[in-house]
């Protein structure tokens, strides 16, 4: 099959699995190419309280999809970025980053591609 959909309702629209006490990340599909080069893209949520810290072992993009109040993400380098909605962000393969969700009631809502395996952490 050249092609598959998933529906909004089974993706954009549900909340996915948490990887973290406020960090929720699901691989919603991947390419069907060898493992060494396969592609996977799904969605991710930081929400307020512990922040996220996450050393990458493959190079991702994220897209910014939603943001409520202010979401800081920063490099083991002090780069800081406040995200707005349509950014996009790049992650190299090694880097260590910081999610964190500043206010209460903050989130930050990506869809991701990253260069991975379906369901690798």
């Amino acid at each position: 099959m050249p092609m598959k959909h998933i529906a909004k309702a089974d993706g954009y629209d549900k909340l996915p699995a948490s990887v973290g006490p406020t960090s929720y990340l699901e691989d919603l599909m991947s390419s069907s190419a060898p493992a060494e080069s396969q592609i996977t893209a799904g969605f991710f949520k930081q929400v307020s309280g512990e922040p996220l810290v996450y050393t990458y072992t493959y190079d991702e993009m994220k897209i910014v999809l939603d943001i409520k109040g202010t979401v800081e993400i920063s490099d083991e380098e002090g780069t800081k970025v406040l995200p707005k909605r349509g950014d996009v962000l790049y992650f190299k393969k090694g880097c260590t980053i910081t999610f964190k969700a500043v206010e209460e009631d903050a989130y930050g809502y990506f869809w991701y591609c990253g260069l991975k395996t379906f369901g690798q952490l």
